[in-house]
């Protein structure tokens, strides 16, 4: 029953492993959009020039809710890369775990 045991939480790990990692990646896709986003932003404020404009005002608004939003993307990040960390870990326990007992189940004890 070890075996089976230590089998399914190496698959179950396995997957969670590729979970986090497709989510690190989607967060770094939309960071990499992002930053375009704030560059042209950015562009567009200094392009104006007149700080006291409405439009000028509704751009730094709209940037300032974006780096909001990239730094809550950080958070994301940081979390994943946190959870993946840990996930990898328990996933080498694992898979000790899983060879331990295949060498159980496969090791005979002759004449002992």
């Amino acid at each position: 029953m070890g075996f089976l045991v230590s089998f399914t939480r190496q698959m179950y790990l396995t997957n969670y492993i590729n979970h986090l990692e497709r989510k690190i990646t989607d967060i770094t896709t939309q960071k990499m959009e992002l930053t375009e986003t704030i560059s042209n932003l950015t562009s567009q404020i200094a392009d104006i020039g007149n700080n006291d404009s409405p439009s000028v005002k509704t751009l730094k608004a709209r940037l300032a809710d974006l780096e909001n939003y990239d730094r809550e993307l950080d958070m994301r990040m940081k979390k994943f890369q946190a959870q993946l960390q840990a996930a990898q870990a328990e996933l080498q326990s694992a898979e000790q775990s899983l060879q331990g007992n295949i060498q159980k189940s496969f090791s005979y004890n002759i004449g002992g």
